[in-house]
């Protein structure tokens, strides 16, 4: 009876609900979802990690995960197989992370418990806007690097980085100066986003600083895949907190997204 007991506790510890294909909705809020093939090692890898997690984030107490929702589709299960098949998933494992104003993520980066725990804590992370400039063409120099950000308020994918690009932009201070565009705002965003061939949102550029032009962010908007980007441009810190200049006079009001 002792060893029963002990073995429902081992695994109520661990509620990943199996679900059938149909009844998924991955981009649902509060969610992580795990597609797989039990049997497979690296699907079996995979699905024990996303449980570790769960268990690690559950213990954690951080708020607002309490409202996440654990999910996995095993291939095996039910018609899953041939749901997947016919929507073209067939690599699997696929990790999917969904929290409520921030967007769905397909997982792309290292499958382990450090790794996946550490992408769904940040996205929980208190931020501020404290760190990222309005928009002003005079902090773009040779002296600073400056990750600017074209959007617009409509824009649902904006939205989604929103937190993500804040934060980010807080752990750079003193490296990197993070400046957001809405480029519909006036005639000169407008032309300034023109200028820089922004073509859709949100799009991502590096630019001033020792850069002879600017270059275009193409990883997953993160803050893990934001941090890797800049961290590969400007590898050392290149001025102290103390000496990142005032924001310059704008004309252009601040655009709360």
């Amino acid at each position: 009876l002792l060893f029963a007991l002990v073995l429902l506790l081992a695994q109520s510890a661990h509620a990943v609900e199996q679900m059938q294909f149909h009844l998924l909705v991955p981009a649902a809020p509060n969610q992580i979802v795990i597609m797989y093939s039990s049997g497979s090692a690296e699907s079996d890898q995979a699905f024990q990690v996303v449980e570790e997690v769960e268990n690690l984030i559950k213990q954690s107490g951080v708020a607002g995960t309490e409202n996440l929702a654990w999910r996995a589709c095993d291939a095996n299960y039910a018609n899953n197989r041939a749901e997947l098949e016919l929507k073209g998933l067939l690599n699997l494992p696929m990790i999917f992370v969904s929290v409520e104003g921030q967007g769905m993520d397909r997982y792309m980066r290292e499958v382990s418990v450090e790794k996946l725990s550490e992408f769904i804590l940040t996205k929980y992370e208190s931020t501020t806007d404290e760190d990222v400039f309005p928009y002003n063409e005079e902090l773009i120099s040779d002296a600073y690097p400056v990750f600017v950000k074209f959007h617009e308020q409509w824009c649902s994918r904006c939205l989604a980085m929103k937190k993500a690009f804040e934060n980010t932009a807080t752990r750079m201070v003193g490296r990197v100066m993070f400046m957001e565009v809405e480029c519909s705002s006036s005639e000169t965003a407008q032309k300034f986003c023109l200028r820089h061939l922004v073509d859709g949102y949100p799009t991502l550029k590096l630019m001033g600083g020792n850069f002879s032009q600017a270059i275009t962010f193409h990883g997953d908007r993160s803050v893990q895949g934001f941090l890797e980007f800049l961290n590969q441009h400007v590898p050392e810190a290149l001025l102290a907190d103390e000496d990142l200049p005032p924001a310059p006079a704008s004309d252009e009001p601040k655009t709360e997204l």
